[in-house]
């Protein structure tokens, strides 16, 4: 690791140069710290691409690699990192038993073919791509240099769409008595359409929770909540959509004392038949959807349309649905408008159950589903005049959900994950120990730290004051 004593001198002089440059110009303070941050960038790209360098070279003279692998050619290989671009020596070895071509260095850092980016750089991509465009999470990666396209990043969403791991198993199983599960769906443009595609995908949203809590006047937090999302779509991936919100409260709760998990939504058939797979589920209706149907059918009375909105919800409370029928009846002969009164009289059948349980049952919460698609899903993908292809749309739909899940500082361990998995198919090489202790010089000399020309250098003056730069460096590198 001979190259990190003149990175360190290197980076020193630099640093005595910025702080000349302040000392005579104190009003070029935002222009001294611009020129800072790239300074240090680009002593950590030198720093990180000086050290996967060593590492191949002490690859090439392990003794115990000699006996296993032949060197077969060197070569560069350039990776796109959080300081920067890198280019290191990327030596390909030939094993003698299967003779199959092998870059050890590679193996050993788990990183898989013609793979671009650092796992750190990655996560960041899909950090920045996770709330803002494509192109302003390749803007995100420019430092110095460095430029990535948004295409990439595009590629980079993409390719974690089956990536995502199972939910590890929790430190102690709850004890709850109820739990509330919402659902709603987003409706997000798709890119290109024609007479056999629909013109928008359907992102499907179910979170659970274990009940609210207020947080001030008006406004309530959820307990606990957890997300499950995708596009699901058909009868098969909507029942593998509703099969992982059972697992996860087979894991996380005790089912025993589980009574009632009480799954809202808007009516809509793919919510409803959660009820099929989530143990103790009922339907319940939001009652926000209600109010909406009840509305709209209630307008077409102009003259008394305060008191049909009020019949109507008596009718709900008493469970009287023979009476609302009824009144739809009278509003349809009256107002000529059939194809809203069907509309609504088919919502008020199909859920009537449901319905009724959402005013009479005290055990069931508001429903806040409009708002959490709102929040998590449109917020990135449907706000906006913008486009989705079913892969992106699906691995933004996870992805968010991860995030929310999981926070966005576990979006590197996600990227760790599917690097494994890419790495799982490889041969193994068996490259731990390949680097020999007796390879590594630990320590520096002290002729090698101390020297009167190296002092010398490190010494300078500015407008008479002098400024030496103490060996403290020695303290810092002692050790490597």
């Amino acid at each position: 690791m001979d190259f990190i004593v003149p990175l360190l001198e290197d980076l020193g002089m630099a640093f005595v140069e910025i702080g000349a440059t302040f000392i005579d110009h104190l009003d070029q303070f935002a222009e001294m710290e611009i020129e800072t941050k790239e300074l240090t960038d680009r002593a950590a790209a030198r720093f990180v691409e000086g050290m996967l360098n060593y590492a191949d070279k002490l690859l090439c003279q392990s003794g115990k690699r000699k006996g296993s692998y032949d060197i077969q050619r060197h070569r560069q290989r350039e990776l796109v990192t959080t300081v920067g671009d890198i280019n290191f020596s990327h030596t390909i070895f030939k094993n003698k038993e299967t003779g199959e071509n092998v870059c050890l260095l590679d193996k050993a850092i788990k990183l898989p073919p013609h793979e671009r980016f650092s796992v750190p750089a990655e996560a960041k991509v899909l950090s920045e791509a996770e709330v803002h465009s494509y192109q302003h999470a390749a803007d995100a990666m420019a430092i110095g240099d460095q430029t990535v396209s948004k295409v990439a990043v595009m590629e980079k969403v993409h390719g974690i769409r089956d990536a995502f791991p199972e939910e590890d198993d929790p430190e102690e199983i709850k004890a709850v008595e109820y739990l509330y599960i919402e659902a709603d769906e987003d409706h997000v443009h798709r890119q290109k359409y024609g007479k056999e595609q629909p013109g928008s995908f359907m992102g499907k949203l179910v979170y659970l929770f274990e009940g609210k809590e207020a947080v001030c006047n008006g406004r309530c937090r959820l307990i606990s909540p957890h997300y499950h999302g995708g596009l699901y779509p058909g009868s098969n991936e909507n029942a593998a959509l509703w099969s992982e919100v059972q697992r996860y409260i087979e894991k996380h709760y005790d089912e025993d004392l589980l009574k009632r998990v009480y799954i809202s939504g808007d009516g809509a058939s793919w919510i409803k038949a959660g009820v099929d797979y989530v143990d103790k589920s009922v339907f319940v209706a939001d009652r926000y959807h209600l109010m909406q149907y009840i509305n709209r059918v209630s307008k077409l009375v102009l003259d008394d349309e305060k008191w049909v909105k009020q019949r109507f919800y008596k009718y709900i409370y008493t469970d009287n649905l023979l009476a609302a029928k009824k009144m739809l009846t009278r509003i349809q002969n009256s107002s000529g408008r059939d194809d809203v009164v069907e509309d609504v009289r088919s919502y008020l059948v199909g859920n009537w159950e449901a319905i009724h349980r959402a005013f009479r049952d005290k055990n069931v919460l508001g429903c806040s589903a409009e708002g959490h698609v709102s929040n998590i899903y449109a917020d990135r993908m449907s706000s906006r005049p913008m486009g989705w292809s079913e892969d992106g749309c699906d691995s933004m739909c996870h992805l968010r959900c991860y995030v929310k899940n999981n926070g966005r500082e576990k979006i590197i361990d996600l990227v760790k994950y599917r690097r494994e998995m890419a790495m799982a198919d490889l041969e193994a090489t068996g490259t731990d120990g390949m680097i020999e202790k007796s390879q590594v010089k630990r320590k520096y000399t002290r002729d090698q730290l101390i020297t009167a020309a190296y002092e010398e250098r490190m010494r300078v003056t500015i407008e008479g004051l002098t400024v030496r730069k103490t060996l403290a460096i020695r303290e810092q590198i002692g050790n490597i």
